[in-house]
Formats: structure tokens, sequence, C-alpha cells
């Protein structure tokens, strides 16, 4: 009989600290029981996600890479003695391939988040969003498995704000940059359940509050910017999700699914306005809207409950509801596939010509002041199947005097290390290149932010004089 005892239950085996300890219980003739054990080196495999800034924050004694290394040797000492891996510094793309090897070989992801930038406007720290990547990422390699996200985060920060890999109120081990030794027993309480909640898959709230994935997955997301000559634009999200877990969805999620919508420079009006709005009216006022189209292969086509979150001047907030799909006969069940849609716009929203913005900084160098802007980012995880689709309507002349240009990032604060430019491929389609110019990118397993750039062309009357 060969078994694995964990922690102090009376099974077959014990797990102490790094050790697995493998008791095999034989019965020989005429002889009773011989006990044997064999004993197998097990390390825990963890992956720290951590910034490597060397200087410290205003008023602060330690450096970012100073308090990453405190908790790496922690982690690398008795008790613990984990097998500890990191990631390499932040570069201009979206995470390293080994990196994400690294994070989705290992049996867990731990996080320190520390106080890295501080927004005079919400007068509140935020932190390194490289590290809130590497954590996301692993939500996606993670999902379905006993593996493990958790981490500590600096006195300072709202882990509300800690963005993807929080939602749902879950909490982190506080930390104060100089009292690290003081509280050093109690981050090792905190961490010596991890290789039991690895080896068992039971996640005991009383020991280790974790990150734990969305009760669904986004499987696909088609986004559509349509830009018009008069400057008005509209934005179409054509979401698939899948639903992993439809208790917790019901229950935890309110049967609702939040998304954002953003401008960089127009403020979005209030979302009860915007609701308000009729579909017919959508060229003269600003509106959002969203349809139910399929459950599973079932078609519904019905317009969905939007609720508003939260409003943040240029960026907004809301929840659509699937609560009460029963009014179309359907009742939720783990692994069925929502496919709906929201779209929204505003009368004016980007520039009609390149006077309207500053000119380009020399040597190549992008000023984000100089161009329009389009984005698109996972805000649900791991995304594995993106489109990102923009059309520009045709009229008299060129639309452009900077053609479309894309760039991506790994990160999702307001300091991105962005990648070089490249242009976006154009698209000829036939059902509508009569009235749009339509260029179109697209990714498998997406876990970042991609932005698309241009500069309409000039007026007019600014052209040069003909003699």
């Amino acid at each position: 009989m060969v078994g694995v005892l964990y922690g102090h239950s009376k099974r077959s085996g014990v797990l102490y600290g790094n050790l697995i300890y493998i008791v095999r219980l034989e019965k020989r003739e005429s002889k009773g029981y011989r006990w044997e054990h064999r004993t197998m080196a097990e390390k825990l495999k963890v992956f720290v996600a951590h910034s490597f800034d060397k200087s410290a924050p205003k008023g602060e004694s330690r450096s970012d890479t100073q308090v990453a290394d405190w908790f790496i040797r922690l982690l690398r000492k008795r008790p613990l003695s984990f097998h500890v891996l990191t990631g390499a510094k932040p570069a201009p793309a979206p995470i390293d391939e080994k990196v994400a090897a690294d994070i989705a070989d290992c049996s867990c992801v731990i996080g320190v988040f520390t106080k890295r930038h501080h927004d005079k406007d919400l007068n509140k720290w935020l932190s390194s969003q490289f590290v809130l990547c590497e954590c996301a990422s692993a939500i996606g390699f993670y999902y379905n498995t006993n593996k493990l996200i958790c981490g500590f985060y600096e006195k300072g920060i709202d882990p509300k704000d800690l963005a993807l890999v929080t939602v749902g109120g879950l909490e982190l081990v506080e930390f104060t940059r100089d009292d690290l030794e003081k509280d050093k027993n109690r981050f090792v309480d905190y961490l010596k359940s991890l290789p039991e909640l690895v080896a068992t898959g039971v996640a005991r709230e009383s020991q280790l509050v974790l990150f734990r994935p969305r009760p669904y997955v986004q499987q696909r997301l088609y986004k559509i910017y349509t830009v018009y000559r008069n400057g008005r634009f509209t934005i179409q999200n054509l979401n698939t999700m899948l639903i992993t877990d439809v208790a917790r969805f019901l229950s935890e999620e309110k049967g609702m699914i939040t998304h954002e919508i953003w401008h960089r420079k127009e403020e979005i009006p209030r979302l009860t306005d915007m609701i308000a709005t009729p579909i017919s009216k959508r060229s003269e006022k600003p509106f959002i809207n969203a349809i139910l189209r399929n459950v599973n292969q079932r078609k519904i086509n019905a317009r969905l409950e939007i609720t508003p979150v939260r409003h943040d001047s240029t960026r907004a907030y809301f929840s659509v509801s699937f609560a009460n799909l029963g009014k179309w006969g359907v009742k939720l069940k783990n692994q069925d596939i929502l496919r709906y849609q929201y779209a929204w716009g505003l009368p004016r929203g980007y520039p009609t010509q390149e006077e309207d913005l500053v000119d380009p900084a020399p040597g190549g160098e992008i000023n984000d002041e100089a161009y329009s802007m389009a984005e698109v980012f996972a805000s649900h995880a791991l995304l594995r199947n993106l489109i990102f689709e923009l059309r520009f309507e045709h009229g008299h002349g060129e639309f452009f005097s900077k053609s479309p240009f894309f760039q991506t990032t790994a990160t999702f604060g307001d300091l991105p290390s962005w990648s070089l430019p490249q242009d976006v491929p154009k698209i000829e389609e036939e059902d509508h290149e009569m009235w749009f110019q339509t260029y179109k990118l697209s990714e498998q397993n997406f876990n970042g932010r991609i932005r698309v750039l241009w500069r309409p062309s000039g007026s007019e009357e600014k052209a040069e004089p003909v003699n």
C-alpha cells in the first residue's frame, strides 16, 4: 500500500517542508508486516513576480528590488525551502516566452505588489503593472488545476486596485516596507500551507486567501472601431464567454459580467443618459446598448440590461446581466457559451484634421498627443482569440497624413513600455470597402494591450497655394 500523507493526518506518509515520505506497508508470509519508507525530494516550485526598480519611493529607505530580494530569501530558506524562479526585467514587449513558460511550469505564483506609481488625481499608490500582468497571465495557465496565485501587497496600496487578479474582493497579506523582519513569522505562517494546498487542491480560507479565476473565460473578442469623417465614432464589442462555474457566476458575480469603456481625451457622459439614447439617435447623441445573440446554439437576439458601476471622467464601468435568462426559457449550466455584444459611441471623439493635434516629436519618438488612438486590452485575463478591426470612412481626399500603426505592451498601467511601432495590415473587404477603409489585427492567447495610432490628413485651407 503506497500513499502520501499531508500535514498531520493519518494516512500513509507525511509531507514536512519540502520532503514527501512515502510509506509502503507489506504483508510478509508468517512474519507479519514489514514497514518500508523512501524519501523523495520534492521542492515546491514557485514564481515570484516583483518590480525590478532599484529606487525607493519617496519617504522609504528600501527599493522594490531590496523588498523582493528579502521575500525571495525567505522563500528559499528553511522552514519553507521553496524552489524560486523570477522573471526578467520588463522589456518593451509582451511577457517573454521563457517567463511565460516558467510561470506555467511552477505550482504557484507569488506576487510582491510594492508601491510604484502615485496617482495625484486619485491620491493613491499603484503597484507595478508588469507584476500585475505576470500574475494575471497565471490565471490562464492555472485554470482548472491545483496551482495557486497568492502574494503580498505594501501598506498604502488598495488591494481592490490590483485590477485583473483581485476581482471578487479577494485579499492578500499586507506588509510594511521597513518592518519586514518584524512580520517574518506571519509571512511564514501564510506561506507554509502552500505545499499542502497544491498537493490536495483544498484552499482553506483560514490559512490562505488566494486569487481565483473568474467563473467564466473570455474565449473571443471581436472589437470594431468605426471612425467617421466628422469625428464621430462607434465601438462594437462582440464577446464569447464560456461559463465554467455557474454556481459561482450566479452567487458571487450575481450573474453579471463587468466591462468598461474609455476614451483617451473625450469625457464619457453619464451612462444613464447613454443607456436612454435609442439606437436610431446614435449619430446625434452618446449611446450604449447591449444585445444577447446566442446561448450555445440557441438564438436569443434580445436587449440586455446594463447597470452603471463607476464613472471616472474618461472611463466608465458597467455590468451586463445574465441573471434573468429564464424569461427566454434558458437555465444556465456549466460549459454554456454566451455570445453577446455591446456597442457605444460619441458624436465627436476624434480630430478631423491634423492641425488639431500637436506636431510629432523629432527623432522618431512617439508623442501620444500627436496621434489619434484606438486601444484594446485583455480585461478578463487571458483572451483566447482577439480580432481588432478599425474602419475609417471614405470621403474626398486622403484620410491620413500618417497611416495607422500599432504597438503592444504587457502592462496595464499609465506608464507602459510599448513595443516598436509596426504597420497595421490593410484589408480589402467587399462588403463595405465602398464606404470604409479597413485595417485588422488578430492575436491568439492575448494577455496585454494593443494600441493603434494615426494622424488625420491636414485641412484644405492650409494647403500650399498653387502658382
